[in-house]
């Protein structure tokens, strides 16, 4: 009896130990929570914005519920050092404007970026690994077609253009608060990047051409400095981007939400639009009627003019003899005259 006495105390200590080691865990879990929140506040605040202070504040509790909602996800302190370590260098990459439509599109993408980050099946190193490896090759694939379609490049200012676009995506991959640097793509969905690139050429050559330099200088060594290496740089870089846009083409799936937002901005933005236009439009028929107008103004004002220099003119006009006078009439003038 003693001994069941003491085995019941024994299972209430552990219990009661590992509820205290439960709650203490919880607790730095909630901890953490509050730091990346006042840690994500305070580079709101540090950063100038045109956002009044109840959208920050909105925008922060909007991803305080996304975190909340996947508070039980394995590895959550690692997904919270992600969402803390990317969000500075996300929060500048996009303008902060008082249009409050962008400013829901904004919520609807950190909403979607961090349930994305908290909800998903964290990736293993493998996968990183097999991410990094096709982001390699898409990107080497990528540099060497613009290489091949514009011969005049310099072949070493592509490279240091592709790798500095590839740094940016490595450490994108090791803190993945953006979805497409998350998981790795599938064969099918990377042989597509590559399809729709080719399809891009042309769309290469007008940016060219906005870039504004036309010439095709080629290199005759491989150690000289190219004449174009500024226009090179530039040229890799845009074009690298629009490669990046191919990858948001095919991974992930875009949430409801998120979508709803930007057609409510398209709504807002042909709103503007039409408005700008109707406005135009008003100015140019006010313009026409003033013009109009005026031009009436001027014509009465110079039939007035015209009225009243008549009877001066009439008043200094010589007299003159007509053709309906008679000689007599002439005769009786002229001895008039000589009287």
């Amino acid at each position: 009896m003693q001994d069941n006495h003491h085995a019941l105390r024994s299972i209430l200590i552990i219990a009661l130990f590992w509820g205290i080691l439960a709650g203490i865990t919880k607790s730095a879990e909630l901890s953490l929570t509050d730091q990346t929140l006042q840690a994500i506040e305070d580079c709101i605040s540090r950063t100038p914005s045109q956002w009044p202070e109840e959208w920050k504040q909105e925008y922060i509790e909007t991803i305080r519920k996304a975190i909340e909602l996947n508070r039980d996800a394995s590895h959550y302190v690692v997904r919270l050092e992600i969402l803390g370590n990317g969000f500075e260098p996300y929060w500048q990459s996009f303008k902060k404007t008082q249009e409050r439509s962008l400013f829901d599109v904004h919520c609807a993408r950190i909403r979607w970026y961090v349930e994305y980050l908290m909800g998903s099946e964290f990736p293993t190193k493998e996968e990183r690994r097999k991410l990094r490896d096709q982001y390699t090759d898409t990107w080497d694939y990528a540099s060497n077609s613009l290489i091949e379609q514009f011969t005049f490049l310099d072949p070493n200012t592509v490279q240091n253009a592709k790798q500095d676009d590839l740094i940016i995506c490595y450490r994108k991959i090791d803190a993945p608060l953006i979805p497409v640097y998350m998981r790795p793509m599938s064969e099918e969905q990377v042989e597509q990047i590559n399809q729709r690139w080719e399809n891009l050429r042309y769309a290469r050559v007008d940016l060219l051409r906005h870039l504004g330099d036309n010439s095709t200088t080629l290199v005759d060594s491989r150690d000289a400095p190219s004449p174009n290496a500024e226009r090179d740089y530039e040229l890799t870089k845009e074009s690298l981007s629009q490669l990046l846009g191919l990858v948001w083409m095919v991974v992930p799936q875009r949430p409801d939400y998120y979508l709803n937002a930007l057609e409510n901005r398209n709504k807002a933005l042909k709103e503007r639009f039409q408005s700008k236009r109707n406005a135009r439009s008003d100015q140019q028929r006010l313009e026409k009627e003033s013009s109009r107008q005026l031009l009436q103004t001027e014509h009465i004002s110079f039939l007035l003019a015209a009225l009243l220099e008549t009877p001066q003119c009439l008043e200094g006009t010589p007299s003159f003899i007509t053709q309906e006078q008679s000689p007599l009439e002439q005769q009786d003038k002229t001895k008039t005259s000589a009287k």
